[in-house]
């Protein structure tokens, strides 16, 4: 009866949307206003070099060594090259000095260093300097070979480089998992919600839709902000919606305008989309960090032992703590596959016939053939508990927390890709000027990013297809 209420809402607000002026793709409609033009004049006008600072330095993280070489070319307009230059230069300091005194001479080298780049502006300088500097942020992070490509191409080689990975292991049969697919609305266990096929993730509808449109506000807001900086005109803003239900916004410029505009004005717009996703990502699991704290154990969800009741919590088996070694993945887990459950392996308890198992209700010893029977879910536990007519809010933040994290996260780093249309494709465009390249030369290098990603693609997308007859198979017979 709820489903009916649902699909009867659904189709009447779709057919009163398209009695409107509203633009219609099928039940996809663009809505457009004016209203917000205002509001993104206001945030565009504070601080403007400031903006331009921070569209320089998504630059320099989309494209690292050559972000930076690229940028050498406007260091006559702006110090915005030198300031991300310091700011990597004490990172490292950070990171890697032993001592005061070494701190101190590296630092006045660093001073000297890009005092000197300053003057010469020198693109391939800049280019290795960068390079060396970025590489050796990640060098504690990756192998060195990942580093160097880090510090060259930017997140896009570790991007690309997992997905060639992922293809071969497809091609040569030692993996059946996707290594890329889509998210497609769907229903699960009777609840609405969001899948990706074939990695086993479903998002339920509320945070996901959340995460969605949180997700394309910040990333075309970021691009109109930066647009209006630049005295671009934008047409207007609106929300996309499929029939009546929102799924984003968007901000329209005026695409004439900026594809006349000077280069380092493209790039600038272009950037801000996925880096104010990456930044927004980033906060999101800081704030889900801070709010999860290690959990107790692990909590009883279909237990057949009489002395251990559903929702008991299992601390310890035999007094060896079974906590998980890491309580933040273990939490973002539990968010992921909100329905998975565990059992304790054998291994624990192998000669054993009794086990002491520690609850949060006492020690019980237990038959060991009956444990292993023992279904288990990680619970998470947090800094600050609320609930609100019995519905556990803190639970509720953390996954939406989450779940921005993930989405901002993903689609940040693949809209970087050297791909058309993707932004990163639009990016890679513009990073070719510096190269004095002609028109024709610079369609080649695009055409072939795009050909090369499409076949990574397709090929990560191959077991989609094996999985897709299987379901057709099933239904069919």
């Amino acid at each position: 009866m709820f489903f009916l209420l649902i699909l009867a809402i659904f189709v009447i607000g779709t057919l009163i949307l398209a009695k409107t002026d509203a633009e219609r793709h099928f039940i996809v409609f663009l809505i457009r206003t004016k209203h917000f033009l205002k509001f993104i004049d206001e945030i565009a006008r504070i601080m403007p070099n400031l903006w331009k600072f921070v569209a320089d330095l998504a630059i320099v993280l989309s494209f690292s060594g050559l972000g930076a070489a690229y940028l050498s070319k406007y260091r006559k307009n702006s110090r915005n090259l030198d300031i991300i230059m310091l700011i990597s230069g004490v990172l490292v300091i950070l990171m890697w000095s032993r001592g005061l005194l070494l701190s101190i001479v590296m630092l006045c080298s660093l001073l000297m260093g890009i005092s000197s780049l300053s003057r010469l502006k020198n693109p391939f300088f800049d280019f290795i300097v960068a390079t060396s500097l970025i590489s050796s942020i990640f060098l504690s992070a990756m192998p060195w070979y990942l580093a160097i490509f880090e510090g060259i191409f930017g997140p896009l080689a570790i991007v690309f480089g997992s997905l060639i990975e992922h293809a071969f292991a497809i091609t040569s049969g030692q993996s059946a998992i996707p290594g890329v697919s889509p998210i497609i609305p769907w229903i699960e266990a009777g609840q609405w919600g969001f899948v990706i096929p074939g990695l086993g993730i479903f998002v339920p509808i509320g945070y996901g839709l959340i995460s969605l449109i949180l997700l394309l506000v910040v990333h075309e807001g970021s691009h109109g902000i930066l647009a209006r900086v630049h005295k671009l005109r934008l047409k207007s803003t609106g929300l996309l919606t499929l029939g009546p239900l929102p799924i984003g916004a968007f901000v329209e410029p005026d695409e004439e305008e900026f594809n006349e505009s000077e280069s380092i004005v493209k790039m600038r717009v272009l950037s801000m989309g996925s880096f104010s996703n990456l930044m927004l990502a980033i906060l999101s699991l800081l704030l889900f960090i801070f709010l999860i704290m290690p959990s107790s154990g692990w909590v009883v969800k279909d237990s057949n032992i009489s002395s251990i009741e559903n929702g008991t919590i299992i601390m310890a088996v035999d007094d060896i703590n079974i906590s998980p070694e890491s309580h933040i993945a273990a939490a973002m887990d539990a968010c992921i596959f909100s329905n998975r459950v565990y059992t304790i392996k054998n291994s624990t308890i192998e000669n054993k016939s009794v086990i002491n198992v520690t609850t949060n209700k006492g020690i019980f010893p237990v038959r060991s053939e009956e444990l292993v029977r023992v279904k288990l879910r990680y619970v998470p536990r947090f800094r600050y508990s609320y609930n609100f007519l019995g519905i556990d809010v803190s639970a509720i933040l953390i996954n939406i927390l989450f779940w921005i994290y993930f989405f901002n996260f993903n689609v940040a780093l693949v809209n970087l890709l050297p791909i058309l249309p993707f932004d990163g494709g639009k990016m890679l465009i513009e990073l070719m000027s510096m190269f004095d390249l002609s028109e024709d030369a610079v369609k080649k290098i695009a055409y072939t990013f795009l050909f090369l990603g499409l076949l990574i693609i397709l090929i990560n997308a191959y077991p989609l297809l094996n999985m897709l007859f299987d379901w057709l198979f099933l239904i069919i017979t």
